[in-house]
């Protein structure tokens, strides 16, 4: 009798699954049809910008050989409405881009979720329902959100920085011509902006993937990380390191430095800490990682069950079980979080 009730009530949570997939695929369905129809009037207005700044642009450039033919205001504002468009076009462009990329990842969802859908009606009486589509669906978004992110940074880093940098050229031109004395003040301006756009570029690129991750290991990678993450955030980074360092396998160092990645960018982002405390532990037979802040901490519970469940978490969970481990975050609010993860040394 008992296993007959047990029978039903797997049907009946399998039926409730497979609803809640039909309902989530029919939404998606949904997102496609209203991205796809958006997409044409983002394409129309990144290519309106780009005949926009063209115009502009020649516009600009008549004044940066024929100076004398304008006033000083004229000039600043040719000047401006040309980098005004370079910055609207960037942005339609961009947002073009993430809508593109998201009717991507909402049809491979999609996908994902018929197959499990035809699974599941297919599948013996009383089979557990599937949980991967949930799990795909926030491994989907989690990618969005990333390439998202590099976009916007890019934009708002080396693309403004290497723009100006060709503003700054086309005035050391005129200036050349116009008022030679005041050269050399101007290409020590020049070197400047050059240096600080290569190295933010090479701070940018280490972010990404930090090329002293393969030729130096993690601890290192951590060291020079936490001093110039501290510089940027102003959050004091204390790292330590607990045991023997040693090299892992590079799926673990990669995955680790990440893990910590994202759990020193929610303390930036949500804490209001002044500090951070990393420390990585070298056990015999496992590797620990511990991130801890002091600072507003927040509701667990309701955070990880609520509808917009941060990606970040999901992220870092997500790492750490696929490299066989295990992930723990302890927080509550107004006493800081502290997050934990434990992998086994790899064979």
């Amino acid at each position: 009798m008992a296993n007959s009730e047990t029978k039903v009530s797997e049907k009946k949570s399998s039926s409730g699954s497979q609803a809640a997939s039909s309902a989530l695929l029919a939404w998606i369905d949904d997102e496609i049809q209203q991205l796809k129809a958006q997409l044409p009037q983002l394409e129309r207005a990144a290519a309106e910008a780009a005949e926009g700044l063209d115009e502009a642009d020649v516009i600009r450039r008549h004044v940066l050989l024929h100076p004398e033919r304008f006033t000083p205001h004229e000039r600043d504002s040719m000047i401006e409405k040309a980098q005004l468009l370079a910055a609207a076009q960037n942005r339609a462009e961009v947002t073009a881009e993430s809508v593109r990329e998201r009717i991507q990842f909402c049809e491979a969802v999609a996908l994902a979720l018929r197959s499990a859908l035809s699974a599941g009606e297919t599948a013996a009486s009383g089979a557990p329902a599937p949980t991967a589509p949930i799990r795909t669906l926030a491994v989907f978004q989690a990618v969005e959100a990333e390439r998202l992110q590099i976009a916007r940074d890019l934009q708002q880093g080396p693309a403004q920085a290497f723009a100006d940098i060709v503003l700054k050229a086309e005035i050391l031109d005129r200036t050349a011509k116009r008022a030679p004395e005041a050269l050399p003040v101007e290409l020590e301006e020049f070197r400047t902006m050059v240096r600080t756009a290569v190295e933010s570029l090479r701070n940018y690129l280490f972010e990404l993937r930090p090329d002293s991750l393969d030729e130096l290991g993690l601890v290192a990678t951590m060291k020079r990380f936490s001093v110039e993450w501290g510089d940027r955030t102003g959050v004091n980074c204390r790292l330590t390191v607990v045991g023997e360092d040693r090299r892992l396998n590079p799926s673990h160092e990669e995955g680790i430095f990440r893990i910590i990645q994202e759990a020193l960018a929610n303390v930036a982002r949500h804490s209001g800490a002044g500090a951070v405390d990393v420390t990585l532990t070298f056990e015999p037979e496992m590797t620990i990682v511990n991130v801890r802040d002091e600072g507003a901490g927040f509701d667990l519970d309701s955070t990880e069950h609520g509808a917009g469940r941060p990606l970040g978490l999901v992220q870092m969970r997500e790492r750490a079980e696929a490299l066989g481990g295990e992930f723990a975050i302890m927080t509550l609010p107004g006493h800081g979080t502290e997050v934990e993860v434990r992998l086994p040394v790899a064979t």
